[in-house]
């Protein structure tokens, strides 16, 4: 391939993705990977160097002709990664963001400085789910080396321009920085006995490198060519998908979050934003990625672990059970204990049938109907709801949205919306467009009057 693109990569937790552009947005090429996991009885391991190998060869995979990536950019999980030392990156094991693993760090923490007040100054972000607690958990059982902590993009973003810094929505990931100081709390890191380990400094959205390493070229960077550290998935994804200010966007996937970006006047309210935070605990706040503006982010769902967790226990063929299952359910089986117990891979009670996975998944419906009331109550939000995700591969959770989903509701035809988000940003870095939003190619369909007609036609529109 000679023709100049702009590359989005996704640091996922299953697969490593990366996607080529051109300047009128359209996909050229397509590359992935399994995600390099370690599974261990106490749960899975990202092998961190594994994946920057991983993140590599699919972007050569890609078969760009050297210099034709005119810009980079890239989005991961959050809080992964690892230590920029002496003698280079560290070779971690990174433990996963969906196991219980640094629960322990959490607690210290919580004891030693107050759980109310670092749920507000972190936005929410001290939780097992953060690379305070993962990373605190590591130094328990090993001796971690001294030097500066990357996130995957950013130990992707040093081998490609020698410098090492990171983006505010995964800085927040960190679960301790202060959005709204713009500082991080280093007495919380030291607490959870990081002190050797420094904290990388934060940019503002879209803050880009110059491409300059030998490794940069080998793989078809353009000398110079941007290098974008574009921010935390969902939110990229979002921007990936069309979602603008205004909108509530819902990633049907492993974790289904429900986002949106905050009116002004909700967003300068320190008042209204501890209330959301102590009135719900799966409240958040993160940051748009492209303009750095607030953003409330709704985390209760883990909908894919759950339906994963189901089809093991079942012994059923996910095919099988979409299409034996009941257009129409009522959750009455299943409550809030059991989707938690199959969340975090239990049996959770269910019947191994159809009906069941009908039940499952209307659960879950509905419970994003009340995220999405949740978010726009903080957020001041109007707009359509923007359905999004590899959850609308399956035809019995995309029928349930369409027939049980709220009103205004839109589907994005853009299937891989993470890498399209991560190569609007660096598209625009590298002057192709005046924003994100305005990078060719992110068409929607509206659900009307029959949602359930619509919602087949986006999913015929997307690209395979």
């Amino acid at each position: 391939m000679h023709e100049q693109v702009v590359v989005g990569l996704d640091f996922g937790s299953s697969r490593i993705k990366a996607a080529a552009y051109d300047r009128h947005g359209m996909l050229v090429a397509a590359s992935s990977a399994e995600t390099p996991v370690e599974s261990l009885p106490e749960g899975d391991n990202f092998l961190v160097l594994d994946m920057l190998e991983a993140a590599s060869s699919v972007i050569r995979d890609l078969g760009c002709a050297p210099g034709t990536i005119a810009g980079l950019g890239a989005s991961s999980m959050g809080e992964v990664g690892t230590v920029l030392g002496e003698d280079g990156l560290a070779d971690l094991a990174f433990p996963s963001w969906y196991d219980r693993r640094g629960g322990e760090i959490v607690e210290r923490l919580e004891s030693a400085w107050g759980a109310d007040d670092l749920r507000t100054s972190t936005g929410n972000h001290l939780r097992v789910a953060s690379t305070v607690a993962k990373l605190g958990h590591l130094a328990l059982s090993s001796e971690l080396p001294r030097g500066l902590f990357l996130g995957l993009c950013g130990a992707l973003a040093w081998q490609l321009t020698g410098r090492g810094w990171q983006e505010a929505g995964l800085a927040i990931t960190s679960g301790v920085y202060d959005d709204a100081r713009h500082r991080y709390l280093e007495h919380v890191w030291e607490t959870a006995g990081l002190r050797g380990v420094e904290l990388p400094p934060v940019a503002e959205s879209g803050h880009h490198e110059p491409a300059a390493t030998a490794l940069a070229r080998e793989l078809g960077l353009a000398d110079g060519a941007p290098v974008v550290i574009a921010g935390h998935d969902h939110p990229v994804a979002s921007v990936g998908a069309g979602v603008r200010p205004g909108e509530v966007s819902d990633s049907m996937g492993t974790g289904e979050a429900i986002i949106a970006v905050m009116e002004p006047q909700f967003a300068a309210d320190q008042r209204h934003r501890a209330a959301a935070l102590a009135a719900d605990r799966y409240v958040s706040f993160e940051v748009w990625p492209t303009t750095g503006e607030s953003l409330v982010v709704w985390e209760r769902m883990r909908p894919g672990l759950a339906m994963r967790a189901f089809v093991e226990g079942a012994g059923l063929d996910r095919a099988v059970l979409d299409a034996e299952a009941p257009p129409e359910s009522t959750p009455t089986v299943l409550d809030e204990a059991m989707s938690l117990e199959l969340e975090n891979g239990g049996a959770g009670g269910l019947p191994p049938t159809p009906a069941s996975w009908a039940e499952l998944i209307d659960f879950y419906v509905v419970l994003a109907n009340r995220g999405q009331e949740i978010v726009r109550e903080i957020s001041g939000a109007t707009g359509a709801t923007v359905l999004t995700g590899g959850g609308l591969r399956s035809s019995r959770w995309r029928h349930a949205k369409a027939v049980r989903g709220r009103a205004p509701m839109a589907v994005s035809t853009v299937e891989e919306t993470v890498t399209r988000g991560c190569a609007a940003m660096a598209g625009v870095a590298a002057g192709w467009w005046d924003s994100a939003e305005s990078m060719p190619g992110a068409e929607r369909v509206p659900l009307g009057d029959d949602a359930a007609a619509d919602m087949e036609s986006a999913v015929r529109r997307m690209a395979p």
